[in-house]
């Protein structure tokens, strides 16, 4: 009998969207670079406490970020799961250009000299941002050395003159605070945090797209993020604060409630329906006791929906047309799960338009449920927690907060959740 201490640590995901929390836990195999998925926990946040893919009670997010850690634990029993990355976005989250140059005496790089280089790189921005901004990742795009280009970090190579370019990942440091304060309430061990336009463009492109540039429109229930990457570096984020959330409340004004509201977006919800479809009709319980039933037509669904995706989509295409050379456009994200929505884009752009998959790094007897778009962003970040962890082969993971600790102790005693 083979004990679960003796089986290998799994990789696990935590994605915390605007609706609610997912994780994923996956056996990497190195020799092909795939992951064998072993299970997935999904938890709906009971409060809002998350808006526009803003935390704004720590406390609820930090809890549900727990539960369903310790959900995907107890699905796959493997016991405590210690690679856990965690992936973070959010509508004030954006891209910075940031670089960093040191001089020493002729001699071989070391480590701490390139992480002190990242730090002021991290230091100029909170320092020079007109309003406070909380950085959430310093990304090296490229070193000189003596004026040699390294893609990989230079450490151990001899040189005098260093300089660093990076992309800094920054939000408003209210926000980017409660990020962090609600993963110190999670009674769990987190390896290190990921960011949304990083995971998407590990996933979901191919080296040489990042090369010529391409972009990846990222999809959510409130927010929609957009990543462009162009010359092997990242050129521009922006996030949108409207995302799948929006079309269901547009379709609740038809005098539905929102959970049939909602049950209409998935099941015949279309940017795309045919001639002979256009006027028939779909019968849908009123949101008002006793009256009759409504019947609303395709054709009056579609241009709901188009409406709103046309307020959401047009920006961030005439952002990528502005950059130009942009070779594709990657769809991803629950939210892009809409019938018709990639003809719908390409008609309104001449770059073409496709679904993103991340099938290459899933092992041949994947559940289909995997190779879904919801679930690109989540496989990004276990292929990020993969390289950090092999860039880190010796670092032990951190216990858990003492905060943490004490959260998960009182919710033991008391058997439920926080009030």
């Amino acid at each position: 009998m083979v004990r679960t201490t003796d089986l290998p640590q799994p990789i696990v995901a935590i994605n915390v969207g605007s609706s609610g929390v997912r994780a994923i836990a996956a056996d990497y195999d190195e020799r092909h670079d795939i992951f064998h998925i072993l299970g997935t926990e999904y938890s709906t946040y009971r409060h809002p406490c998350v808006e526009k893919g803003i935390i704004v009670n720590t406390s609820d997010v930090g809890y549900m970020i727990n539960e369903t850690w310790k959900k995907l634990c107890n699905r796959i029993g493997r016991g405590e799961l210690k690679n856990t990355f965690v992936c973070v976005g959010g509508y004030t989250l954006q891209s910075v250009h940031v670089e960093a140059h040191r001089q020493q005496r002729r001699s071989e790089i070391r480590p701490k000299l390139l992480k002190e280089m990242q730090d002021e790189c991290s230091a100029k921005i909170e320092a020079h941002s007109a309003e406070k901004a909380g950085v959430l990742s310093v990304i090296p795009e490229r070193w000189e050395v003596d004026g040699d280009v390294y893609d990989a970090s230079p450490v151990n190579v001899i040189g005098k003159d260093i300089t660093l370019y990076a992309t800094a990942f920054v939000m408003r440091k209210e926000y980017s605070t409660k990020i962090f304060d609600a993963f110190q309430r999670s009674a769990m061990t987190i390896r290190h945090h990921e960011l949304v336009p990083d995971a998407c463009i590990t996933a979901l492109t191919l080296d040489e797209e990042r090369e010529k540039g391409c972009a990846v429109i990222d999809m959510g229930a409130q927010t929609t993020t957009l990543t462009v990457y162009k010359n092997n570096q990242f050129h521009l984020t922006k996030v949108i604060p409207q995302g799948g959330q929006n079309i269901s409340h547009d379709l609740e004004s038809l005098g539905i409630t929102a959970n049939n509201a909602e049950t209409l977006k998935v099941k015949w919800g279309t940017l795309s329906i045919k001639q002979q479809d256009l006027n028939k009709g779909i019968r849908i319980p009123s949101a008002r006791e006793g009256e009759e039933p409504l019947i609303v037509t395709r054709v009056n669904i579609c241009s709901i929906i188009a409406c709103r995706m046309n307020e959401i989509m047009m920006p961030l295409l005439s952002d990528i047309e502005k950059i130009g050379d942009i070779s594709i456009i990657y769809l991803t994200g629950g939210a892009a799960m809409l019938k018709g929505i990639v003809p719908f884009l390409s008609k309104k752009t001449s770059i073409p338009v496709k679904y993103a998959t991340h099938a290459q790094y899933l092992a041949n007897d994947t559940d289909d449920e995997f190779y879904k778009p919801l679930y690109g962003t989540l496989v990004g970040t276990l292929l990020l927690g993969q390289d950090y962890l092999n860039a880190h082969p010796n670092e032990k993971p951190k216990e858990p907060t003492f905060l943490g600790k004490i959260k998960e102790n009182l919710t033991i005693m008391f058997g439920g959740e926080e009030n």
